[in-house]
């Protein structure tokens, strides 16, 4: 889903054109207050999406569904009564995610990510700007396997989906407990590398 594709239809675009697209697909998916808006949006994403050579669409959109509906659970649980059209409000806060994750997975697949650090760095833009970027999208795709093999694991082991809870619990955790060990990970390397620095 987040790996750069150098045989994508838009890769020789260049990086300020694509962080510009970036930028403006988040900002339109932020912006956009409608189900139509948000709709013609993700429709757009994906036809664009599609032309770049991106087959991966189910996992995609498939992979964050339990999260969406965990999302959609807590808005009806927490919401309820509070006079706030909450089937609206679920519909566009789903096609937002969706949103955003296609422009990231179009940013992805059609940009070497080490070409924008070495723009990044060319501007002399500080390493707390271009460092979390390079580490969002080195390991976006590891998350993305693990995730993967999180899945076929359960399924192994024979949760499925006709016990959604019990689904969400048995990937969420695990995820959780990946992201968390991966965020020690990195943050360990950062401080011995800025100790190495100093010394």
């Amino acid at each position: 889903m987040f790996q750069y594709s150098g045989r994508s239809l838009f890769s020789k675009v260049s990086e300020k054109t694509k962080v510009g697209f970036l930028a403006a697909s988040l900002a339109a998916a932020f912006l956009f207050s409608n189900v139509f808006q948000q709709a013609c949006l993700l429709a757009f994403l994906a036809g664009l999406l599609f032309a770049a050579g991106y087959r991966g669409f189910r996992g995609l959109f498939l992979g964050i569904v339990p999260f969406l509906l965990l999302a959609d659970l807590g808005f009806f649980l927490f919401l309820q009564g509070m006079g706030i059209d909450l089937v609206q409000l679920t519909l566009v806060s789903n096609l937002r995610i969706l949103n955003l994750f296609s422009a990231t997975a179009f940013f992805t697949f059609s940009t070497d990510i080490f070409s924008i650090v070495k723009a990044m760095k060319r501007a002399r833009m500080p390493e707390s700007a271009y460092l979390p970027v390079y580490v969002l999208f080195r390991f976006l795709p590891e998350l993305e396997k693990d995730l993967a093999e999180i899945i076929l694991i359960q399924r192994i082991r024979g949760i499925g989906k006709s016990r959604p809870l019990t689904y969400l619990r048995s990937i969420l955790v695990p995820m959780l407990y990946i992201a968390v060990q991966k965020g020690d990970e990195i943050a360990i390397a950062y401080y011995l590398r800025k100790k190495r620095k100093l010394a």
